[in-house]
């Protein structure tokens, strides 16, 4: 006989309307091999996602290891790229993972690379590079937006015809951009300080992005109960934007307007 604790999943096969079958086939791209990158990456490995493409063209430095769980020293001190380490780590880790490595920045993937993917997770601290996935991907992959400042969070799902991250910006948002590139295009550092950063938040942030995942992944599985249908349409955050304040120990979710003059869609 079979003992149910063989069975690596068992214990989340437990829960009503899991569907580890959709899992195991659904790929997903990851966009950001940081904080986020790391976090996000570990929960879909552990719940038994397979076909994960990750998308970084950054070096690993020390200021990385006290909130990326898949970084070494020794990647510090060589300045190994950090999608490189995510796949090296994930492959001894969990065996069956087909994880793709990609260093490049988002913005020279053509719009064709989108194709074919169940789910994207923006794991980005640029909001420029942030604005180039959400439109490259709205229409053709549902994104989840993550990010993170000292104690505060947030998430927010693109899956069109909603809403996207663009609709949400204010003109600010378009200043700060603006101000960040020289007459060039060459990004200004001095203007782009690194942002405060805690291990406690990212894991927060990134465990909701990947519940939204599954919320989406299973009421879109054939079967899905109808009570996981109800949920999952009336507490999505598809076209919402969820703000997380850990001092405060609350999170307030917000509405997005679809904004008619939006570049993306508008």
């Amino acid at each position: 006989m079979t003992s149910v604790d063989d069975d690596v999943f068992d214990r989340q096969k437990r829960v009503r309307g899991w569907n580890q079958d959709a899992l195991e086939r659904s790929r997903v791209l990851v966009v950001g091999a940081g904080a986020l990158g790391n976090e996000v990456l570990k929960l879909l490995l552990q719940l038994g996602a397979r076909k994960i493409t990750i998308v970084d063209n950054d070096s690993i430095v020390k200021a990385n290891l006290n909130r990326c769980v898949f970084f070494t020293p020794e990647d510090a001190e060589r300045g190994t790229l950090k999608v490189d380490a995510l796949k090296r780590e994930a492959k001894r880790l969990f065996p069956q993972a087909d994880v793709l490595a990609l260093p490049k920045l988002i913005e020279q993937l053509p719009e064709s690379f989108y194709d074919g993917f169940d789910c994207a997770f923006g794991c980005l601290d640029n909001l420029g590079a942030r604005l180039h996935l959400n439109a490259f991907a709205y229409g053709k992959v549902p994104l989840i937006d993550g990010g993170t400042t000292g104690f505060l969070g947030k998430v927010q799902v693109v899956d069109a015809p909603s809403a996207c991250l663009e609709c949400g910006l204010a003109k600010r948002d378009y200043k700060l951009l603006w101000l960040k590139y020289s007459c060039t295009g060459d990004e200004i550092d001095w203007l782009n300080p690194k942002m405060p950063a805690l291990p406690t938040t990212t894991s927060v942030v990134a465990g909701m992005q990947v519940e939204e995942f599954l919320k989406l992944l299973f009421s879109q599985a054939e079967g899905a109960p109808k009570d996981m249908l109800e949920a999952a349409a009336e507490h999505s955050l598809v076209g919402k934007y969820l703000l997380y304040d850990a001092l405060r120990r609350e999170a307030r979710v917000f509405e997005i307007p679809k904004r008619k003059t939006c570049p993306v869609h508008g």
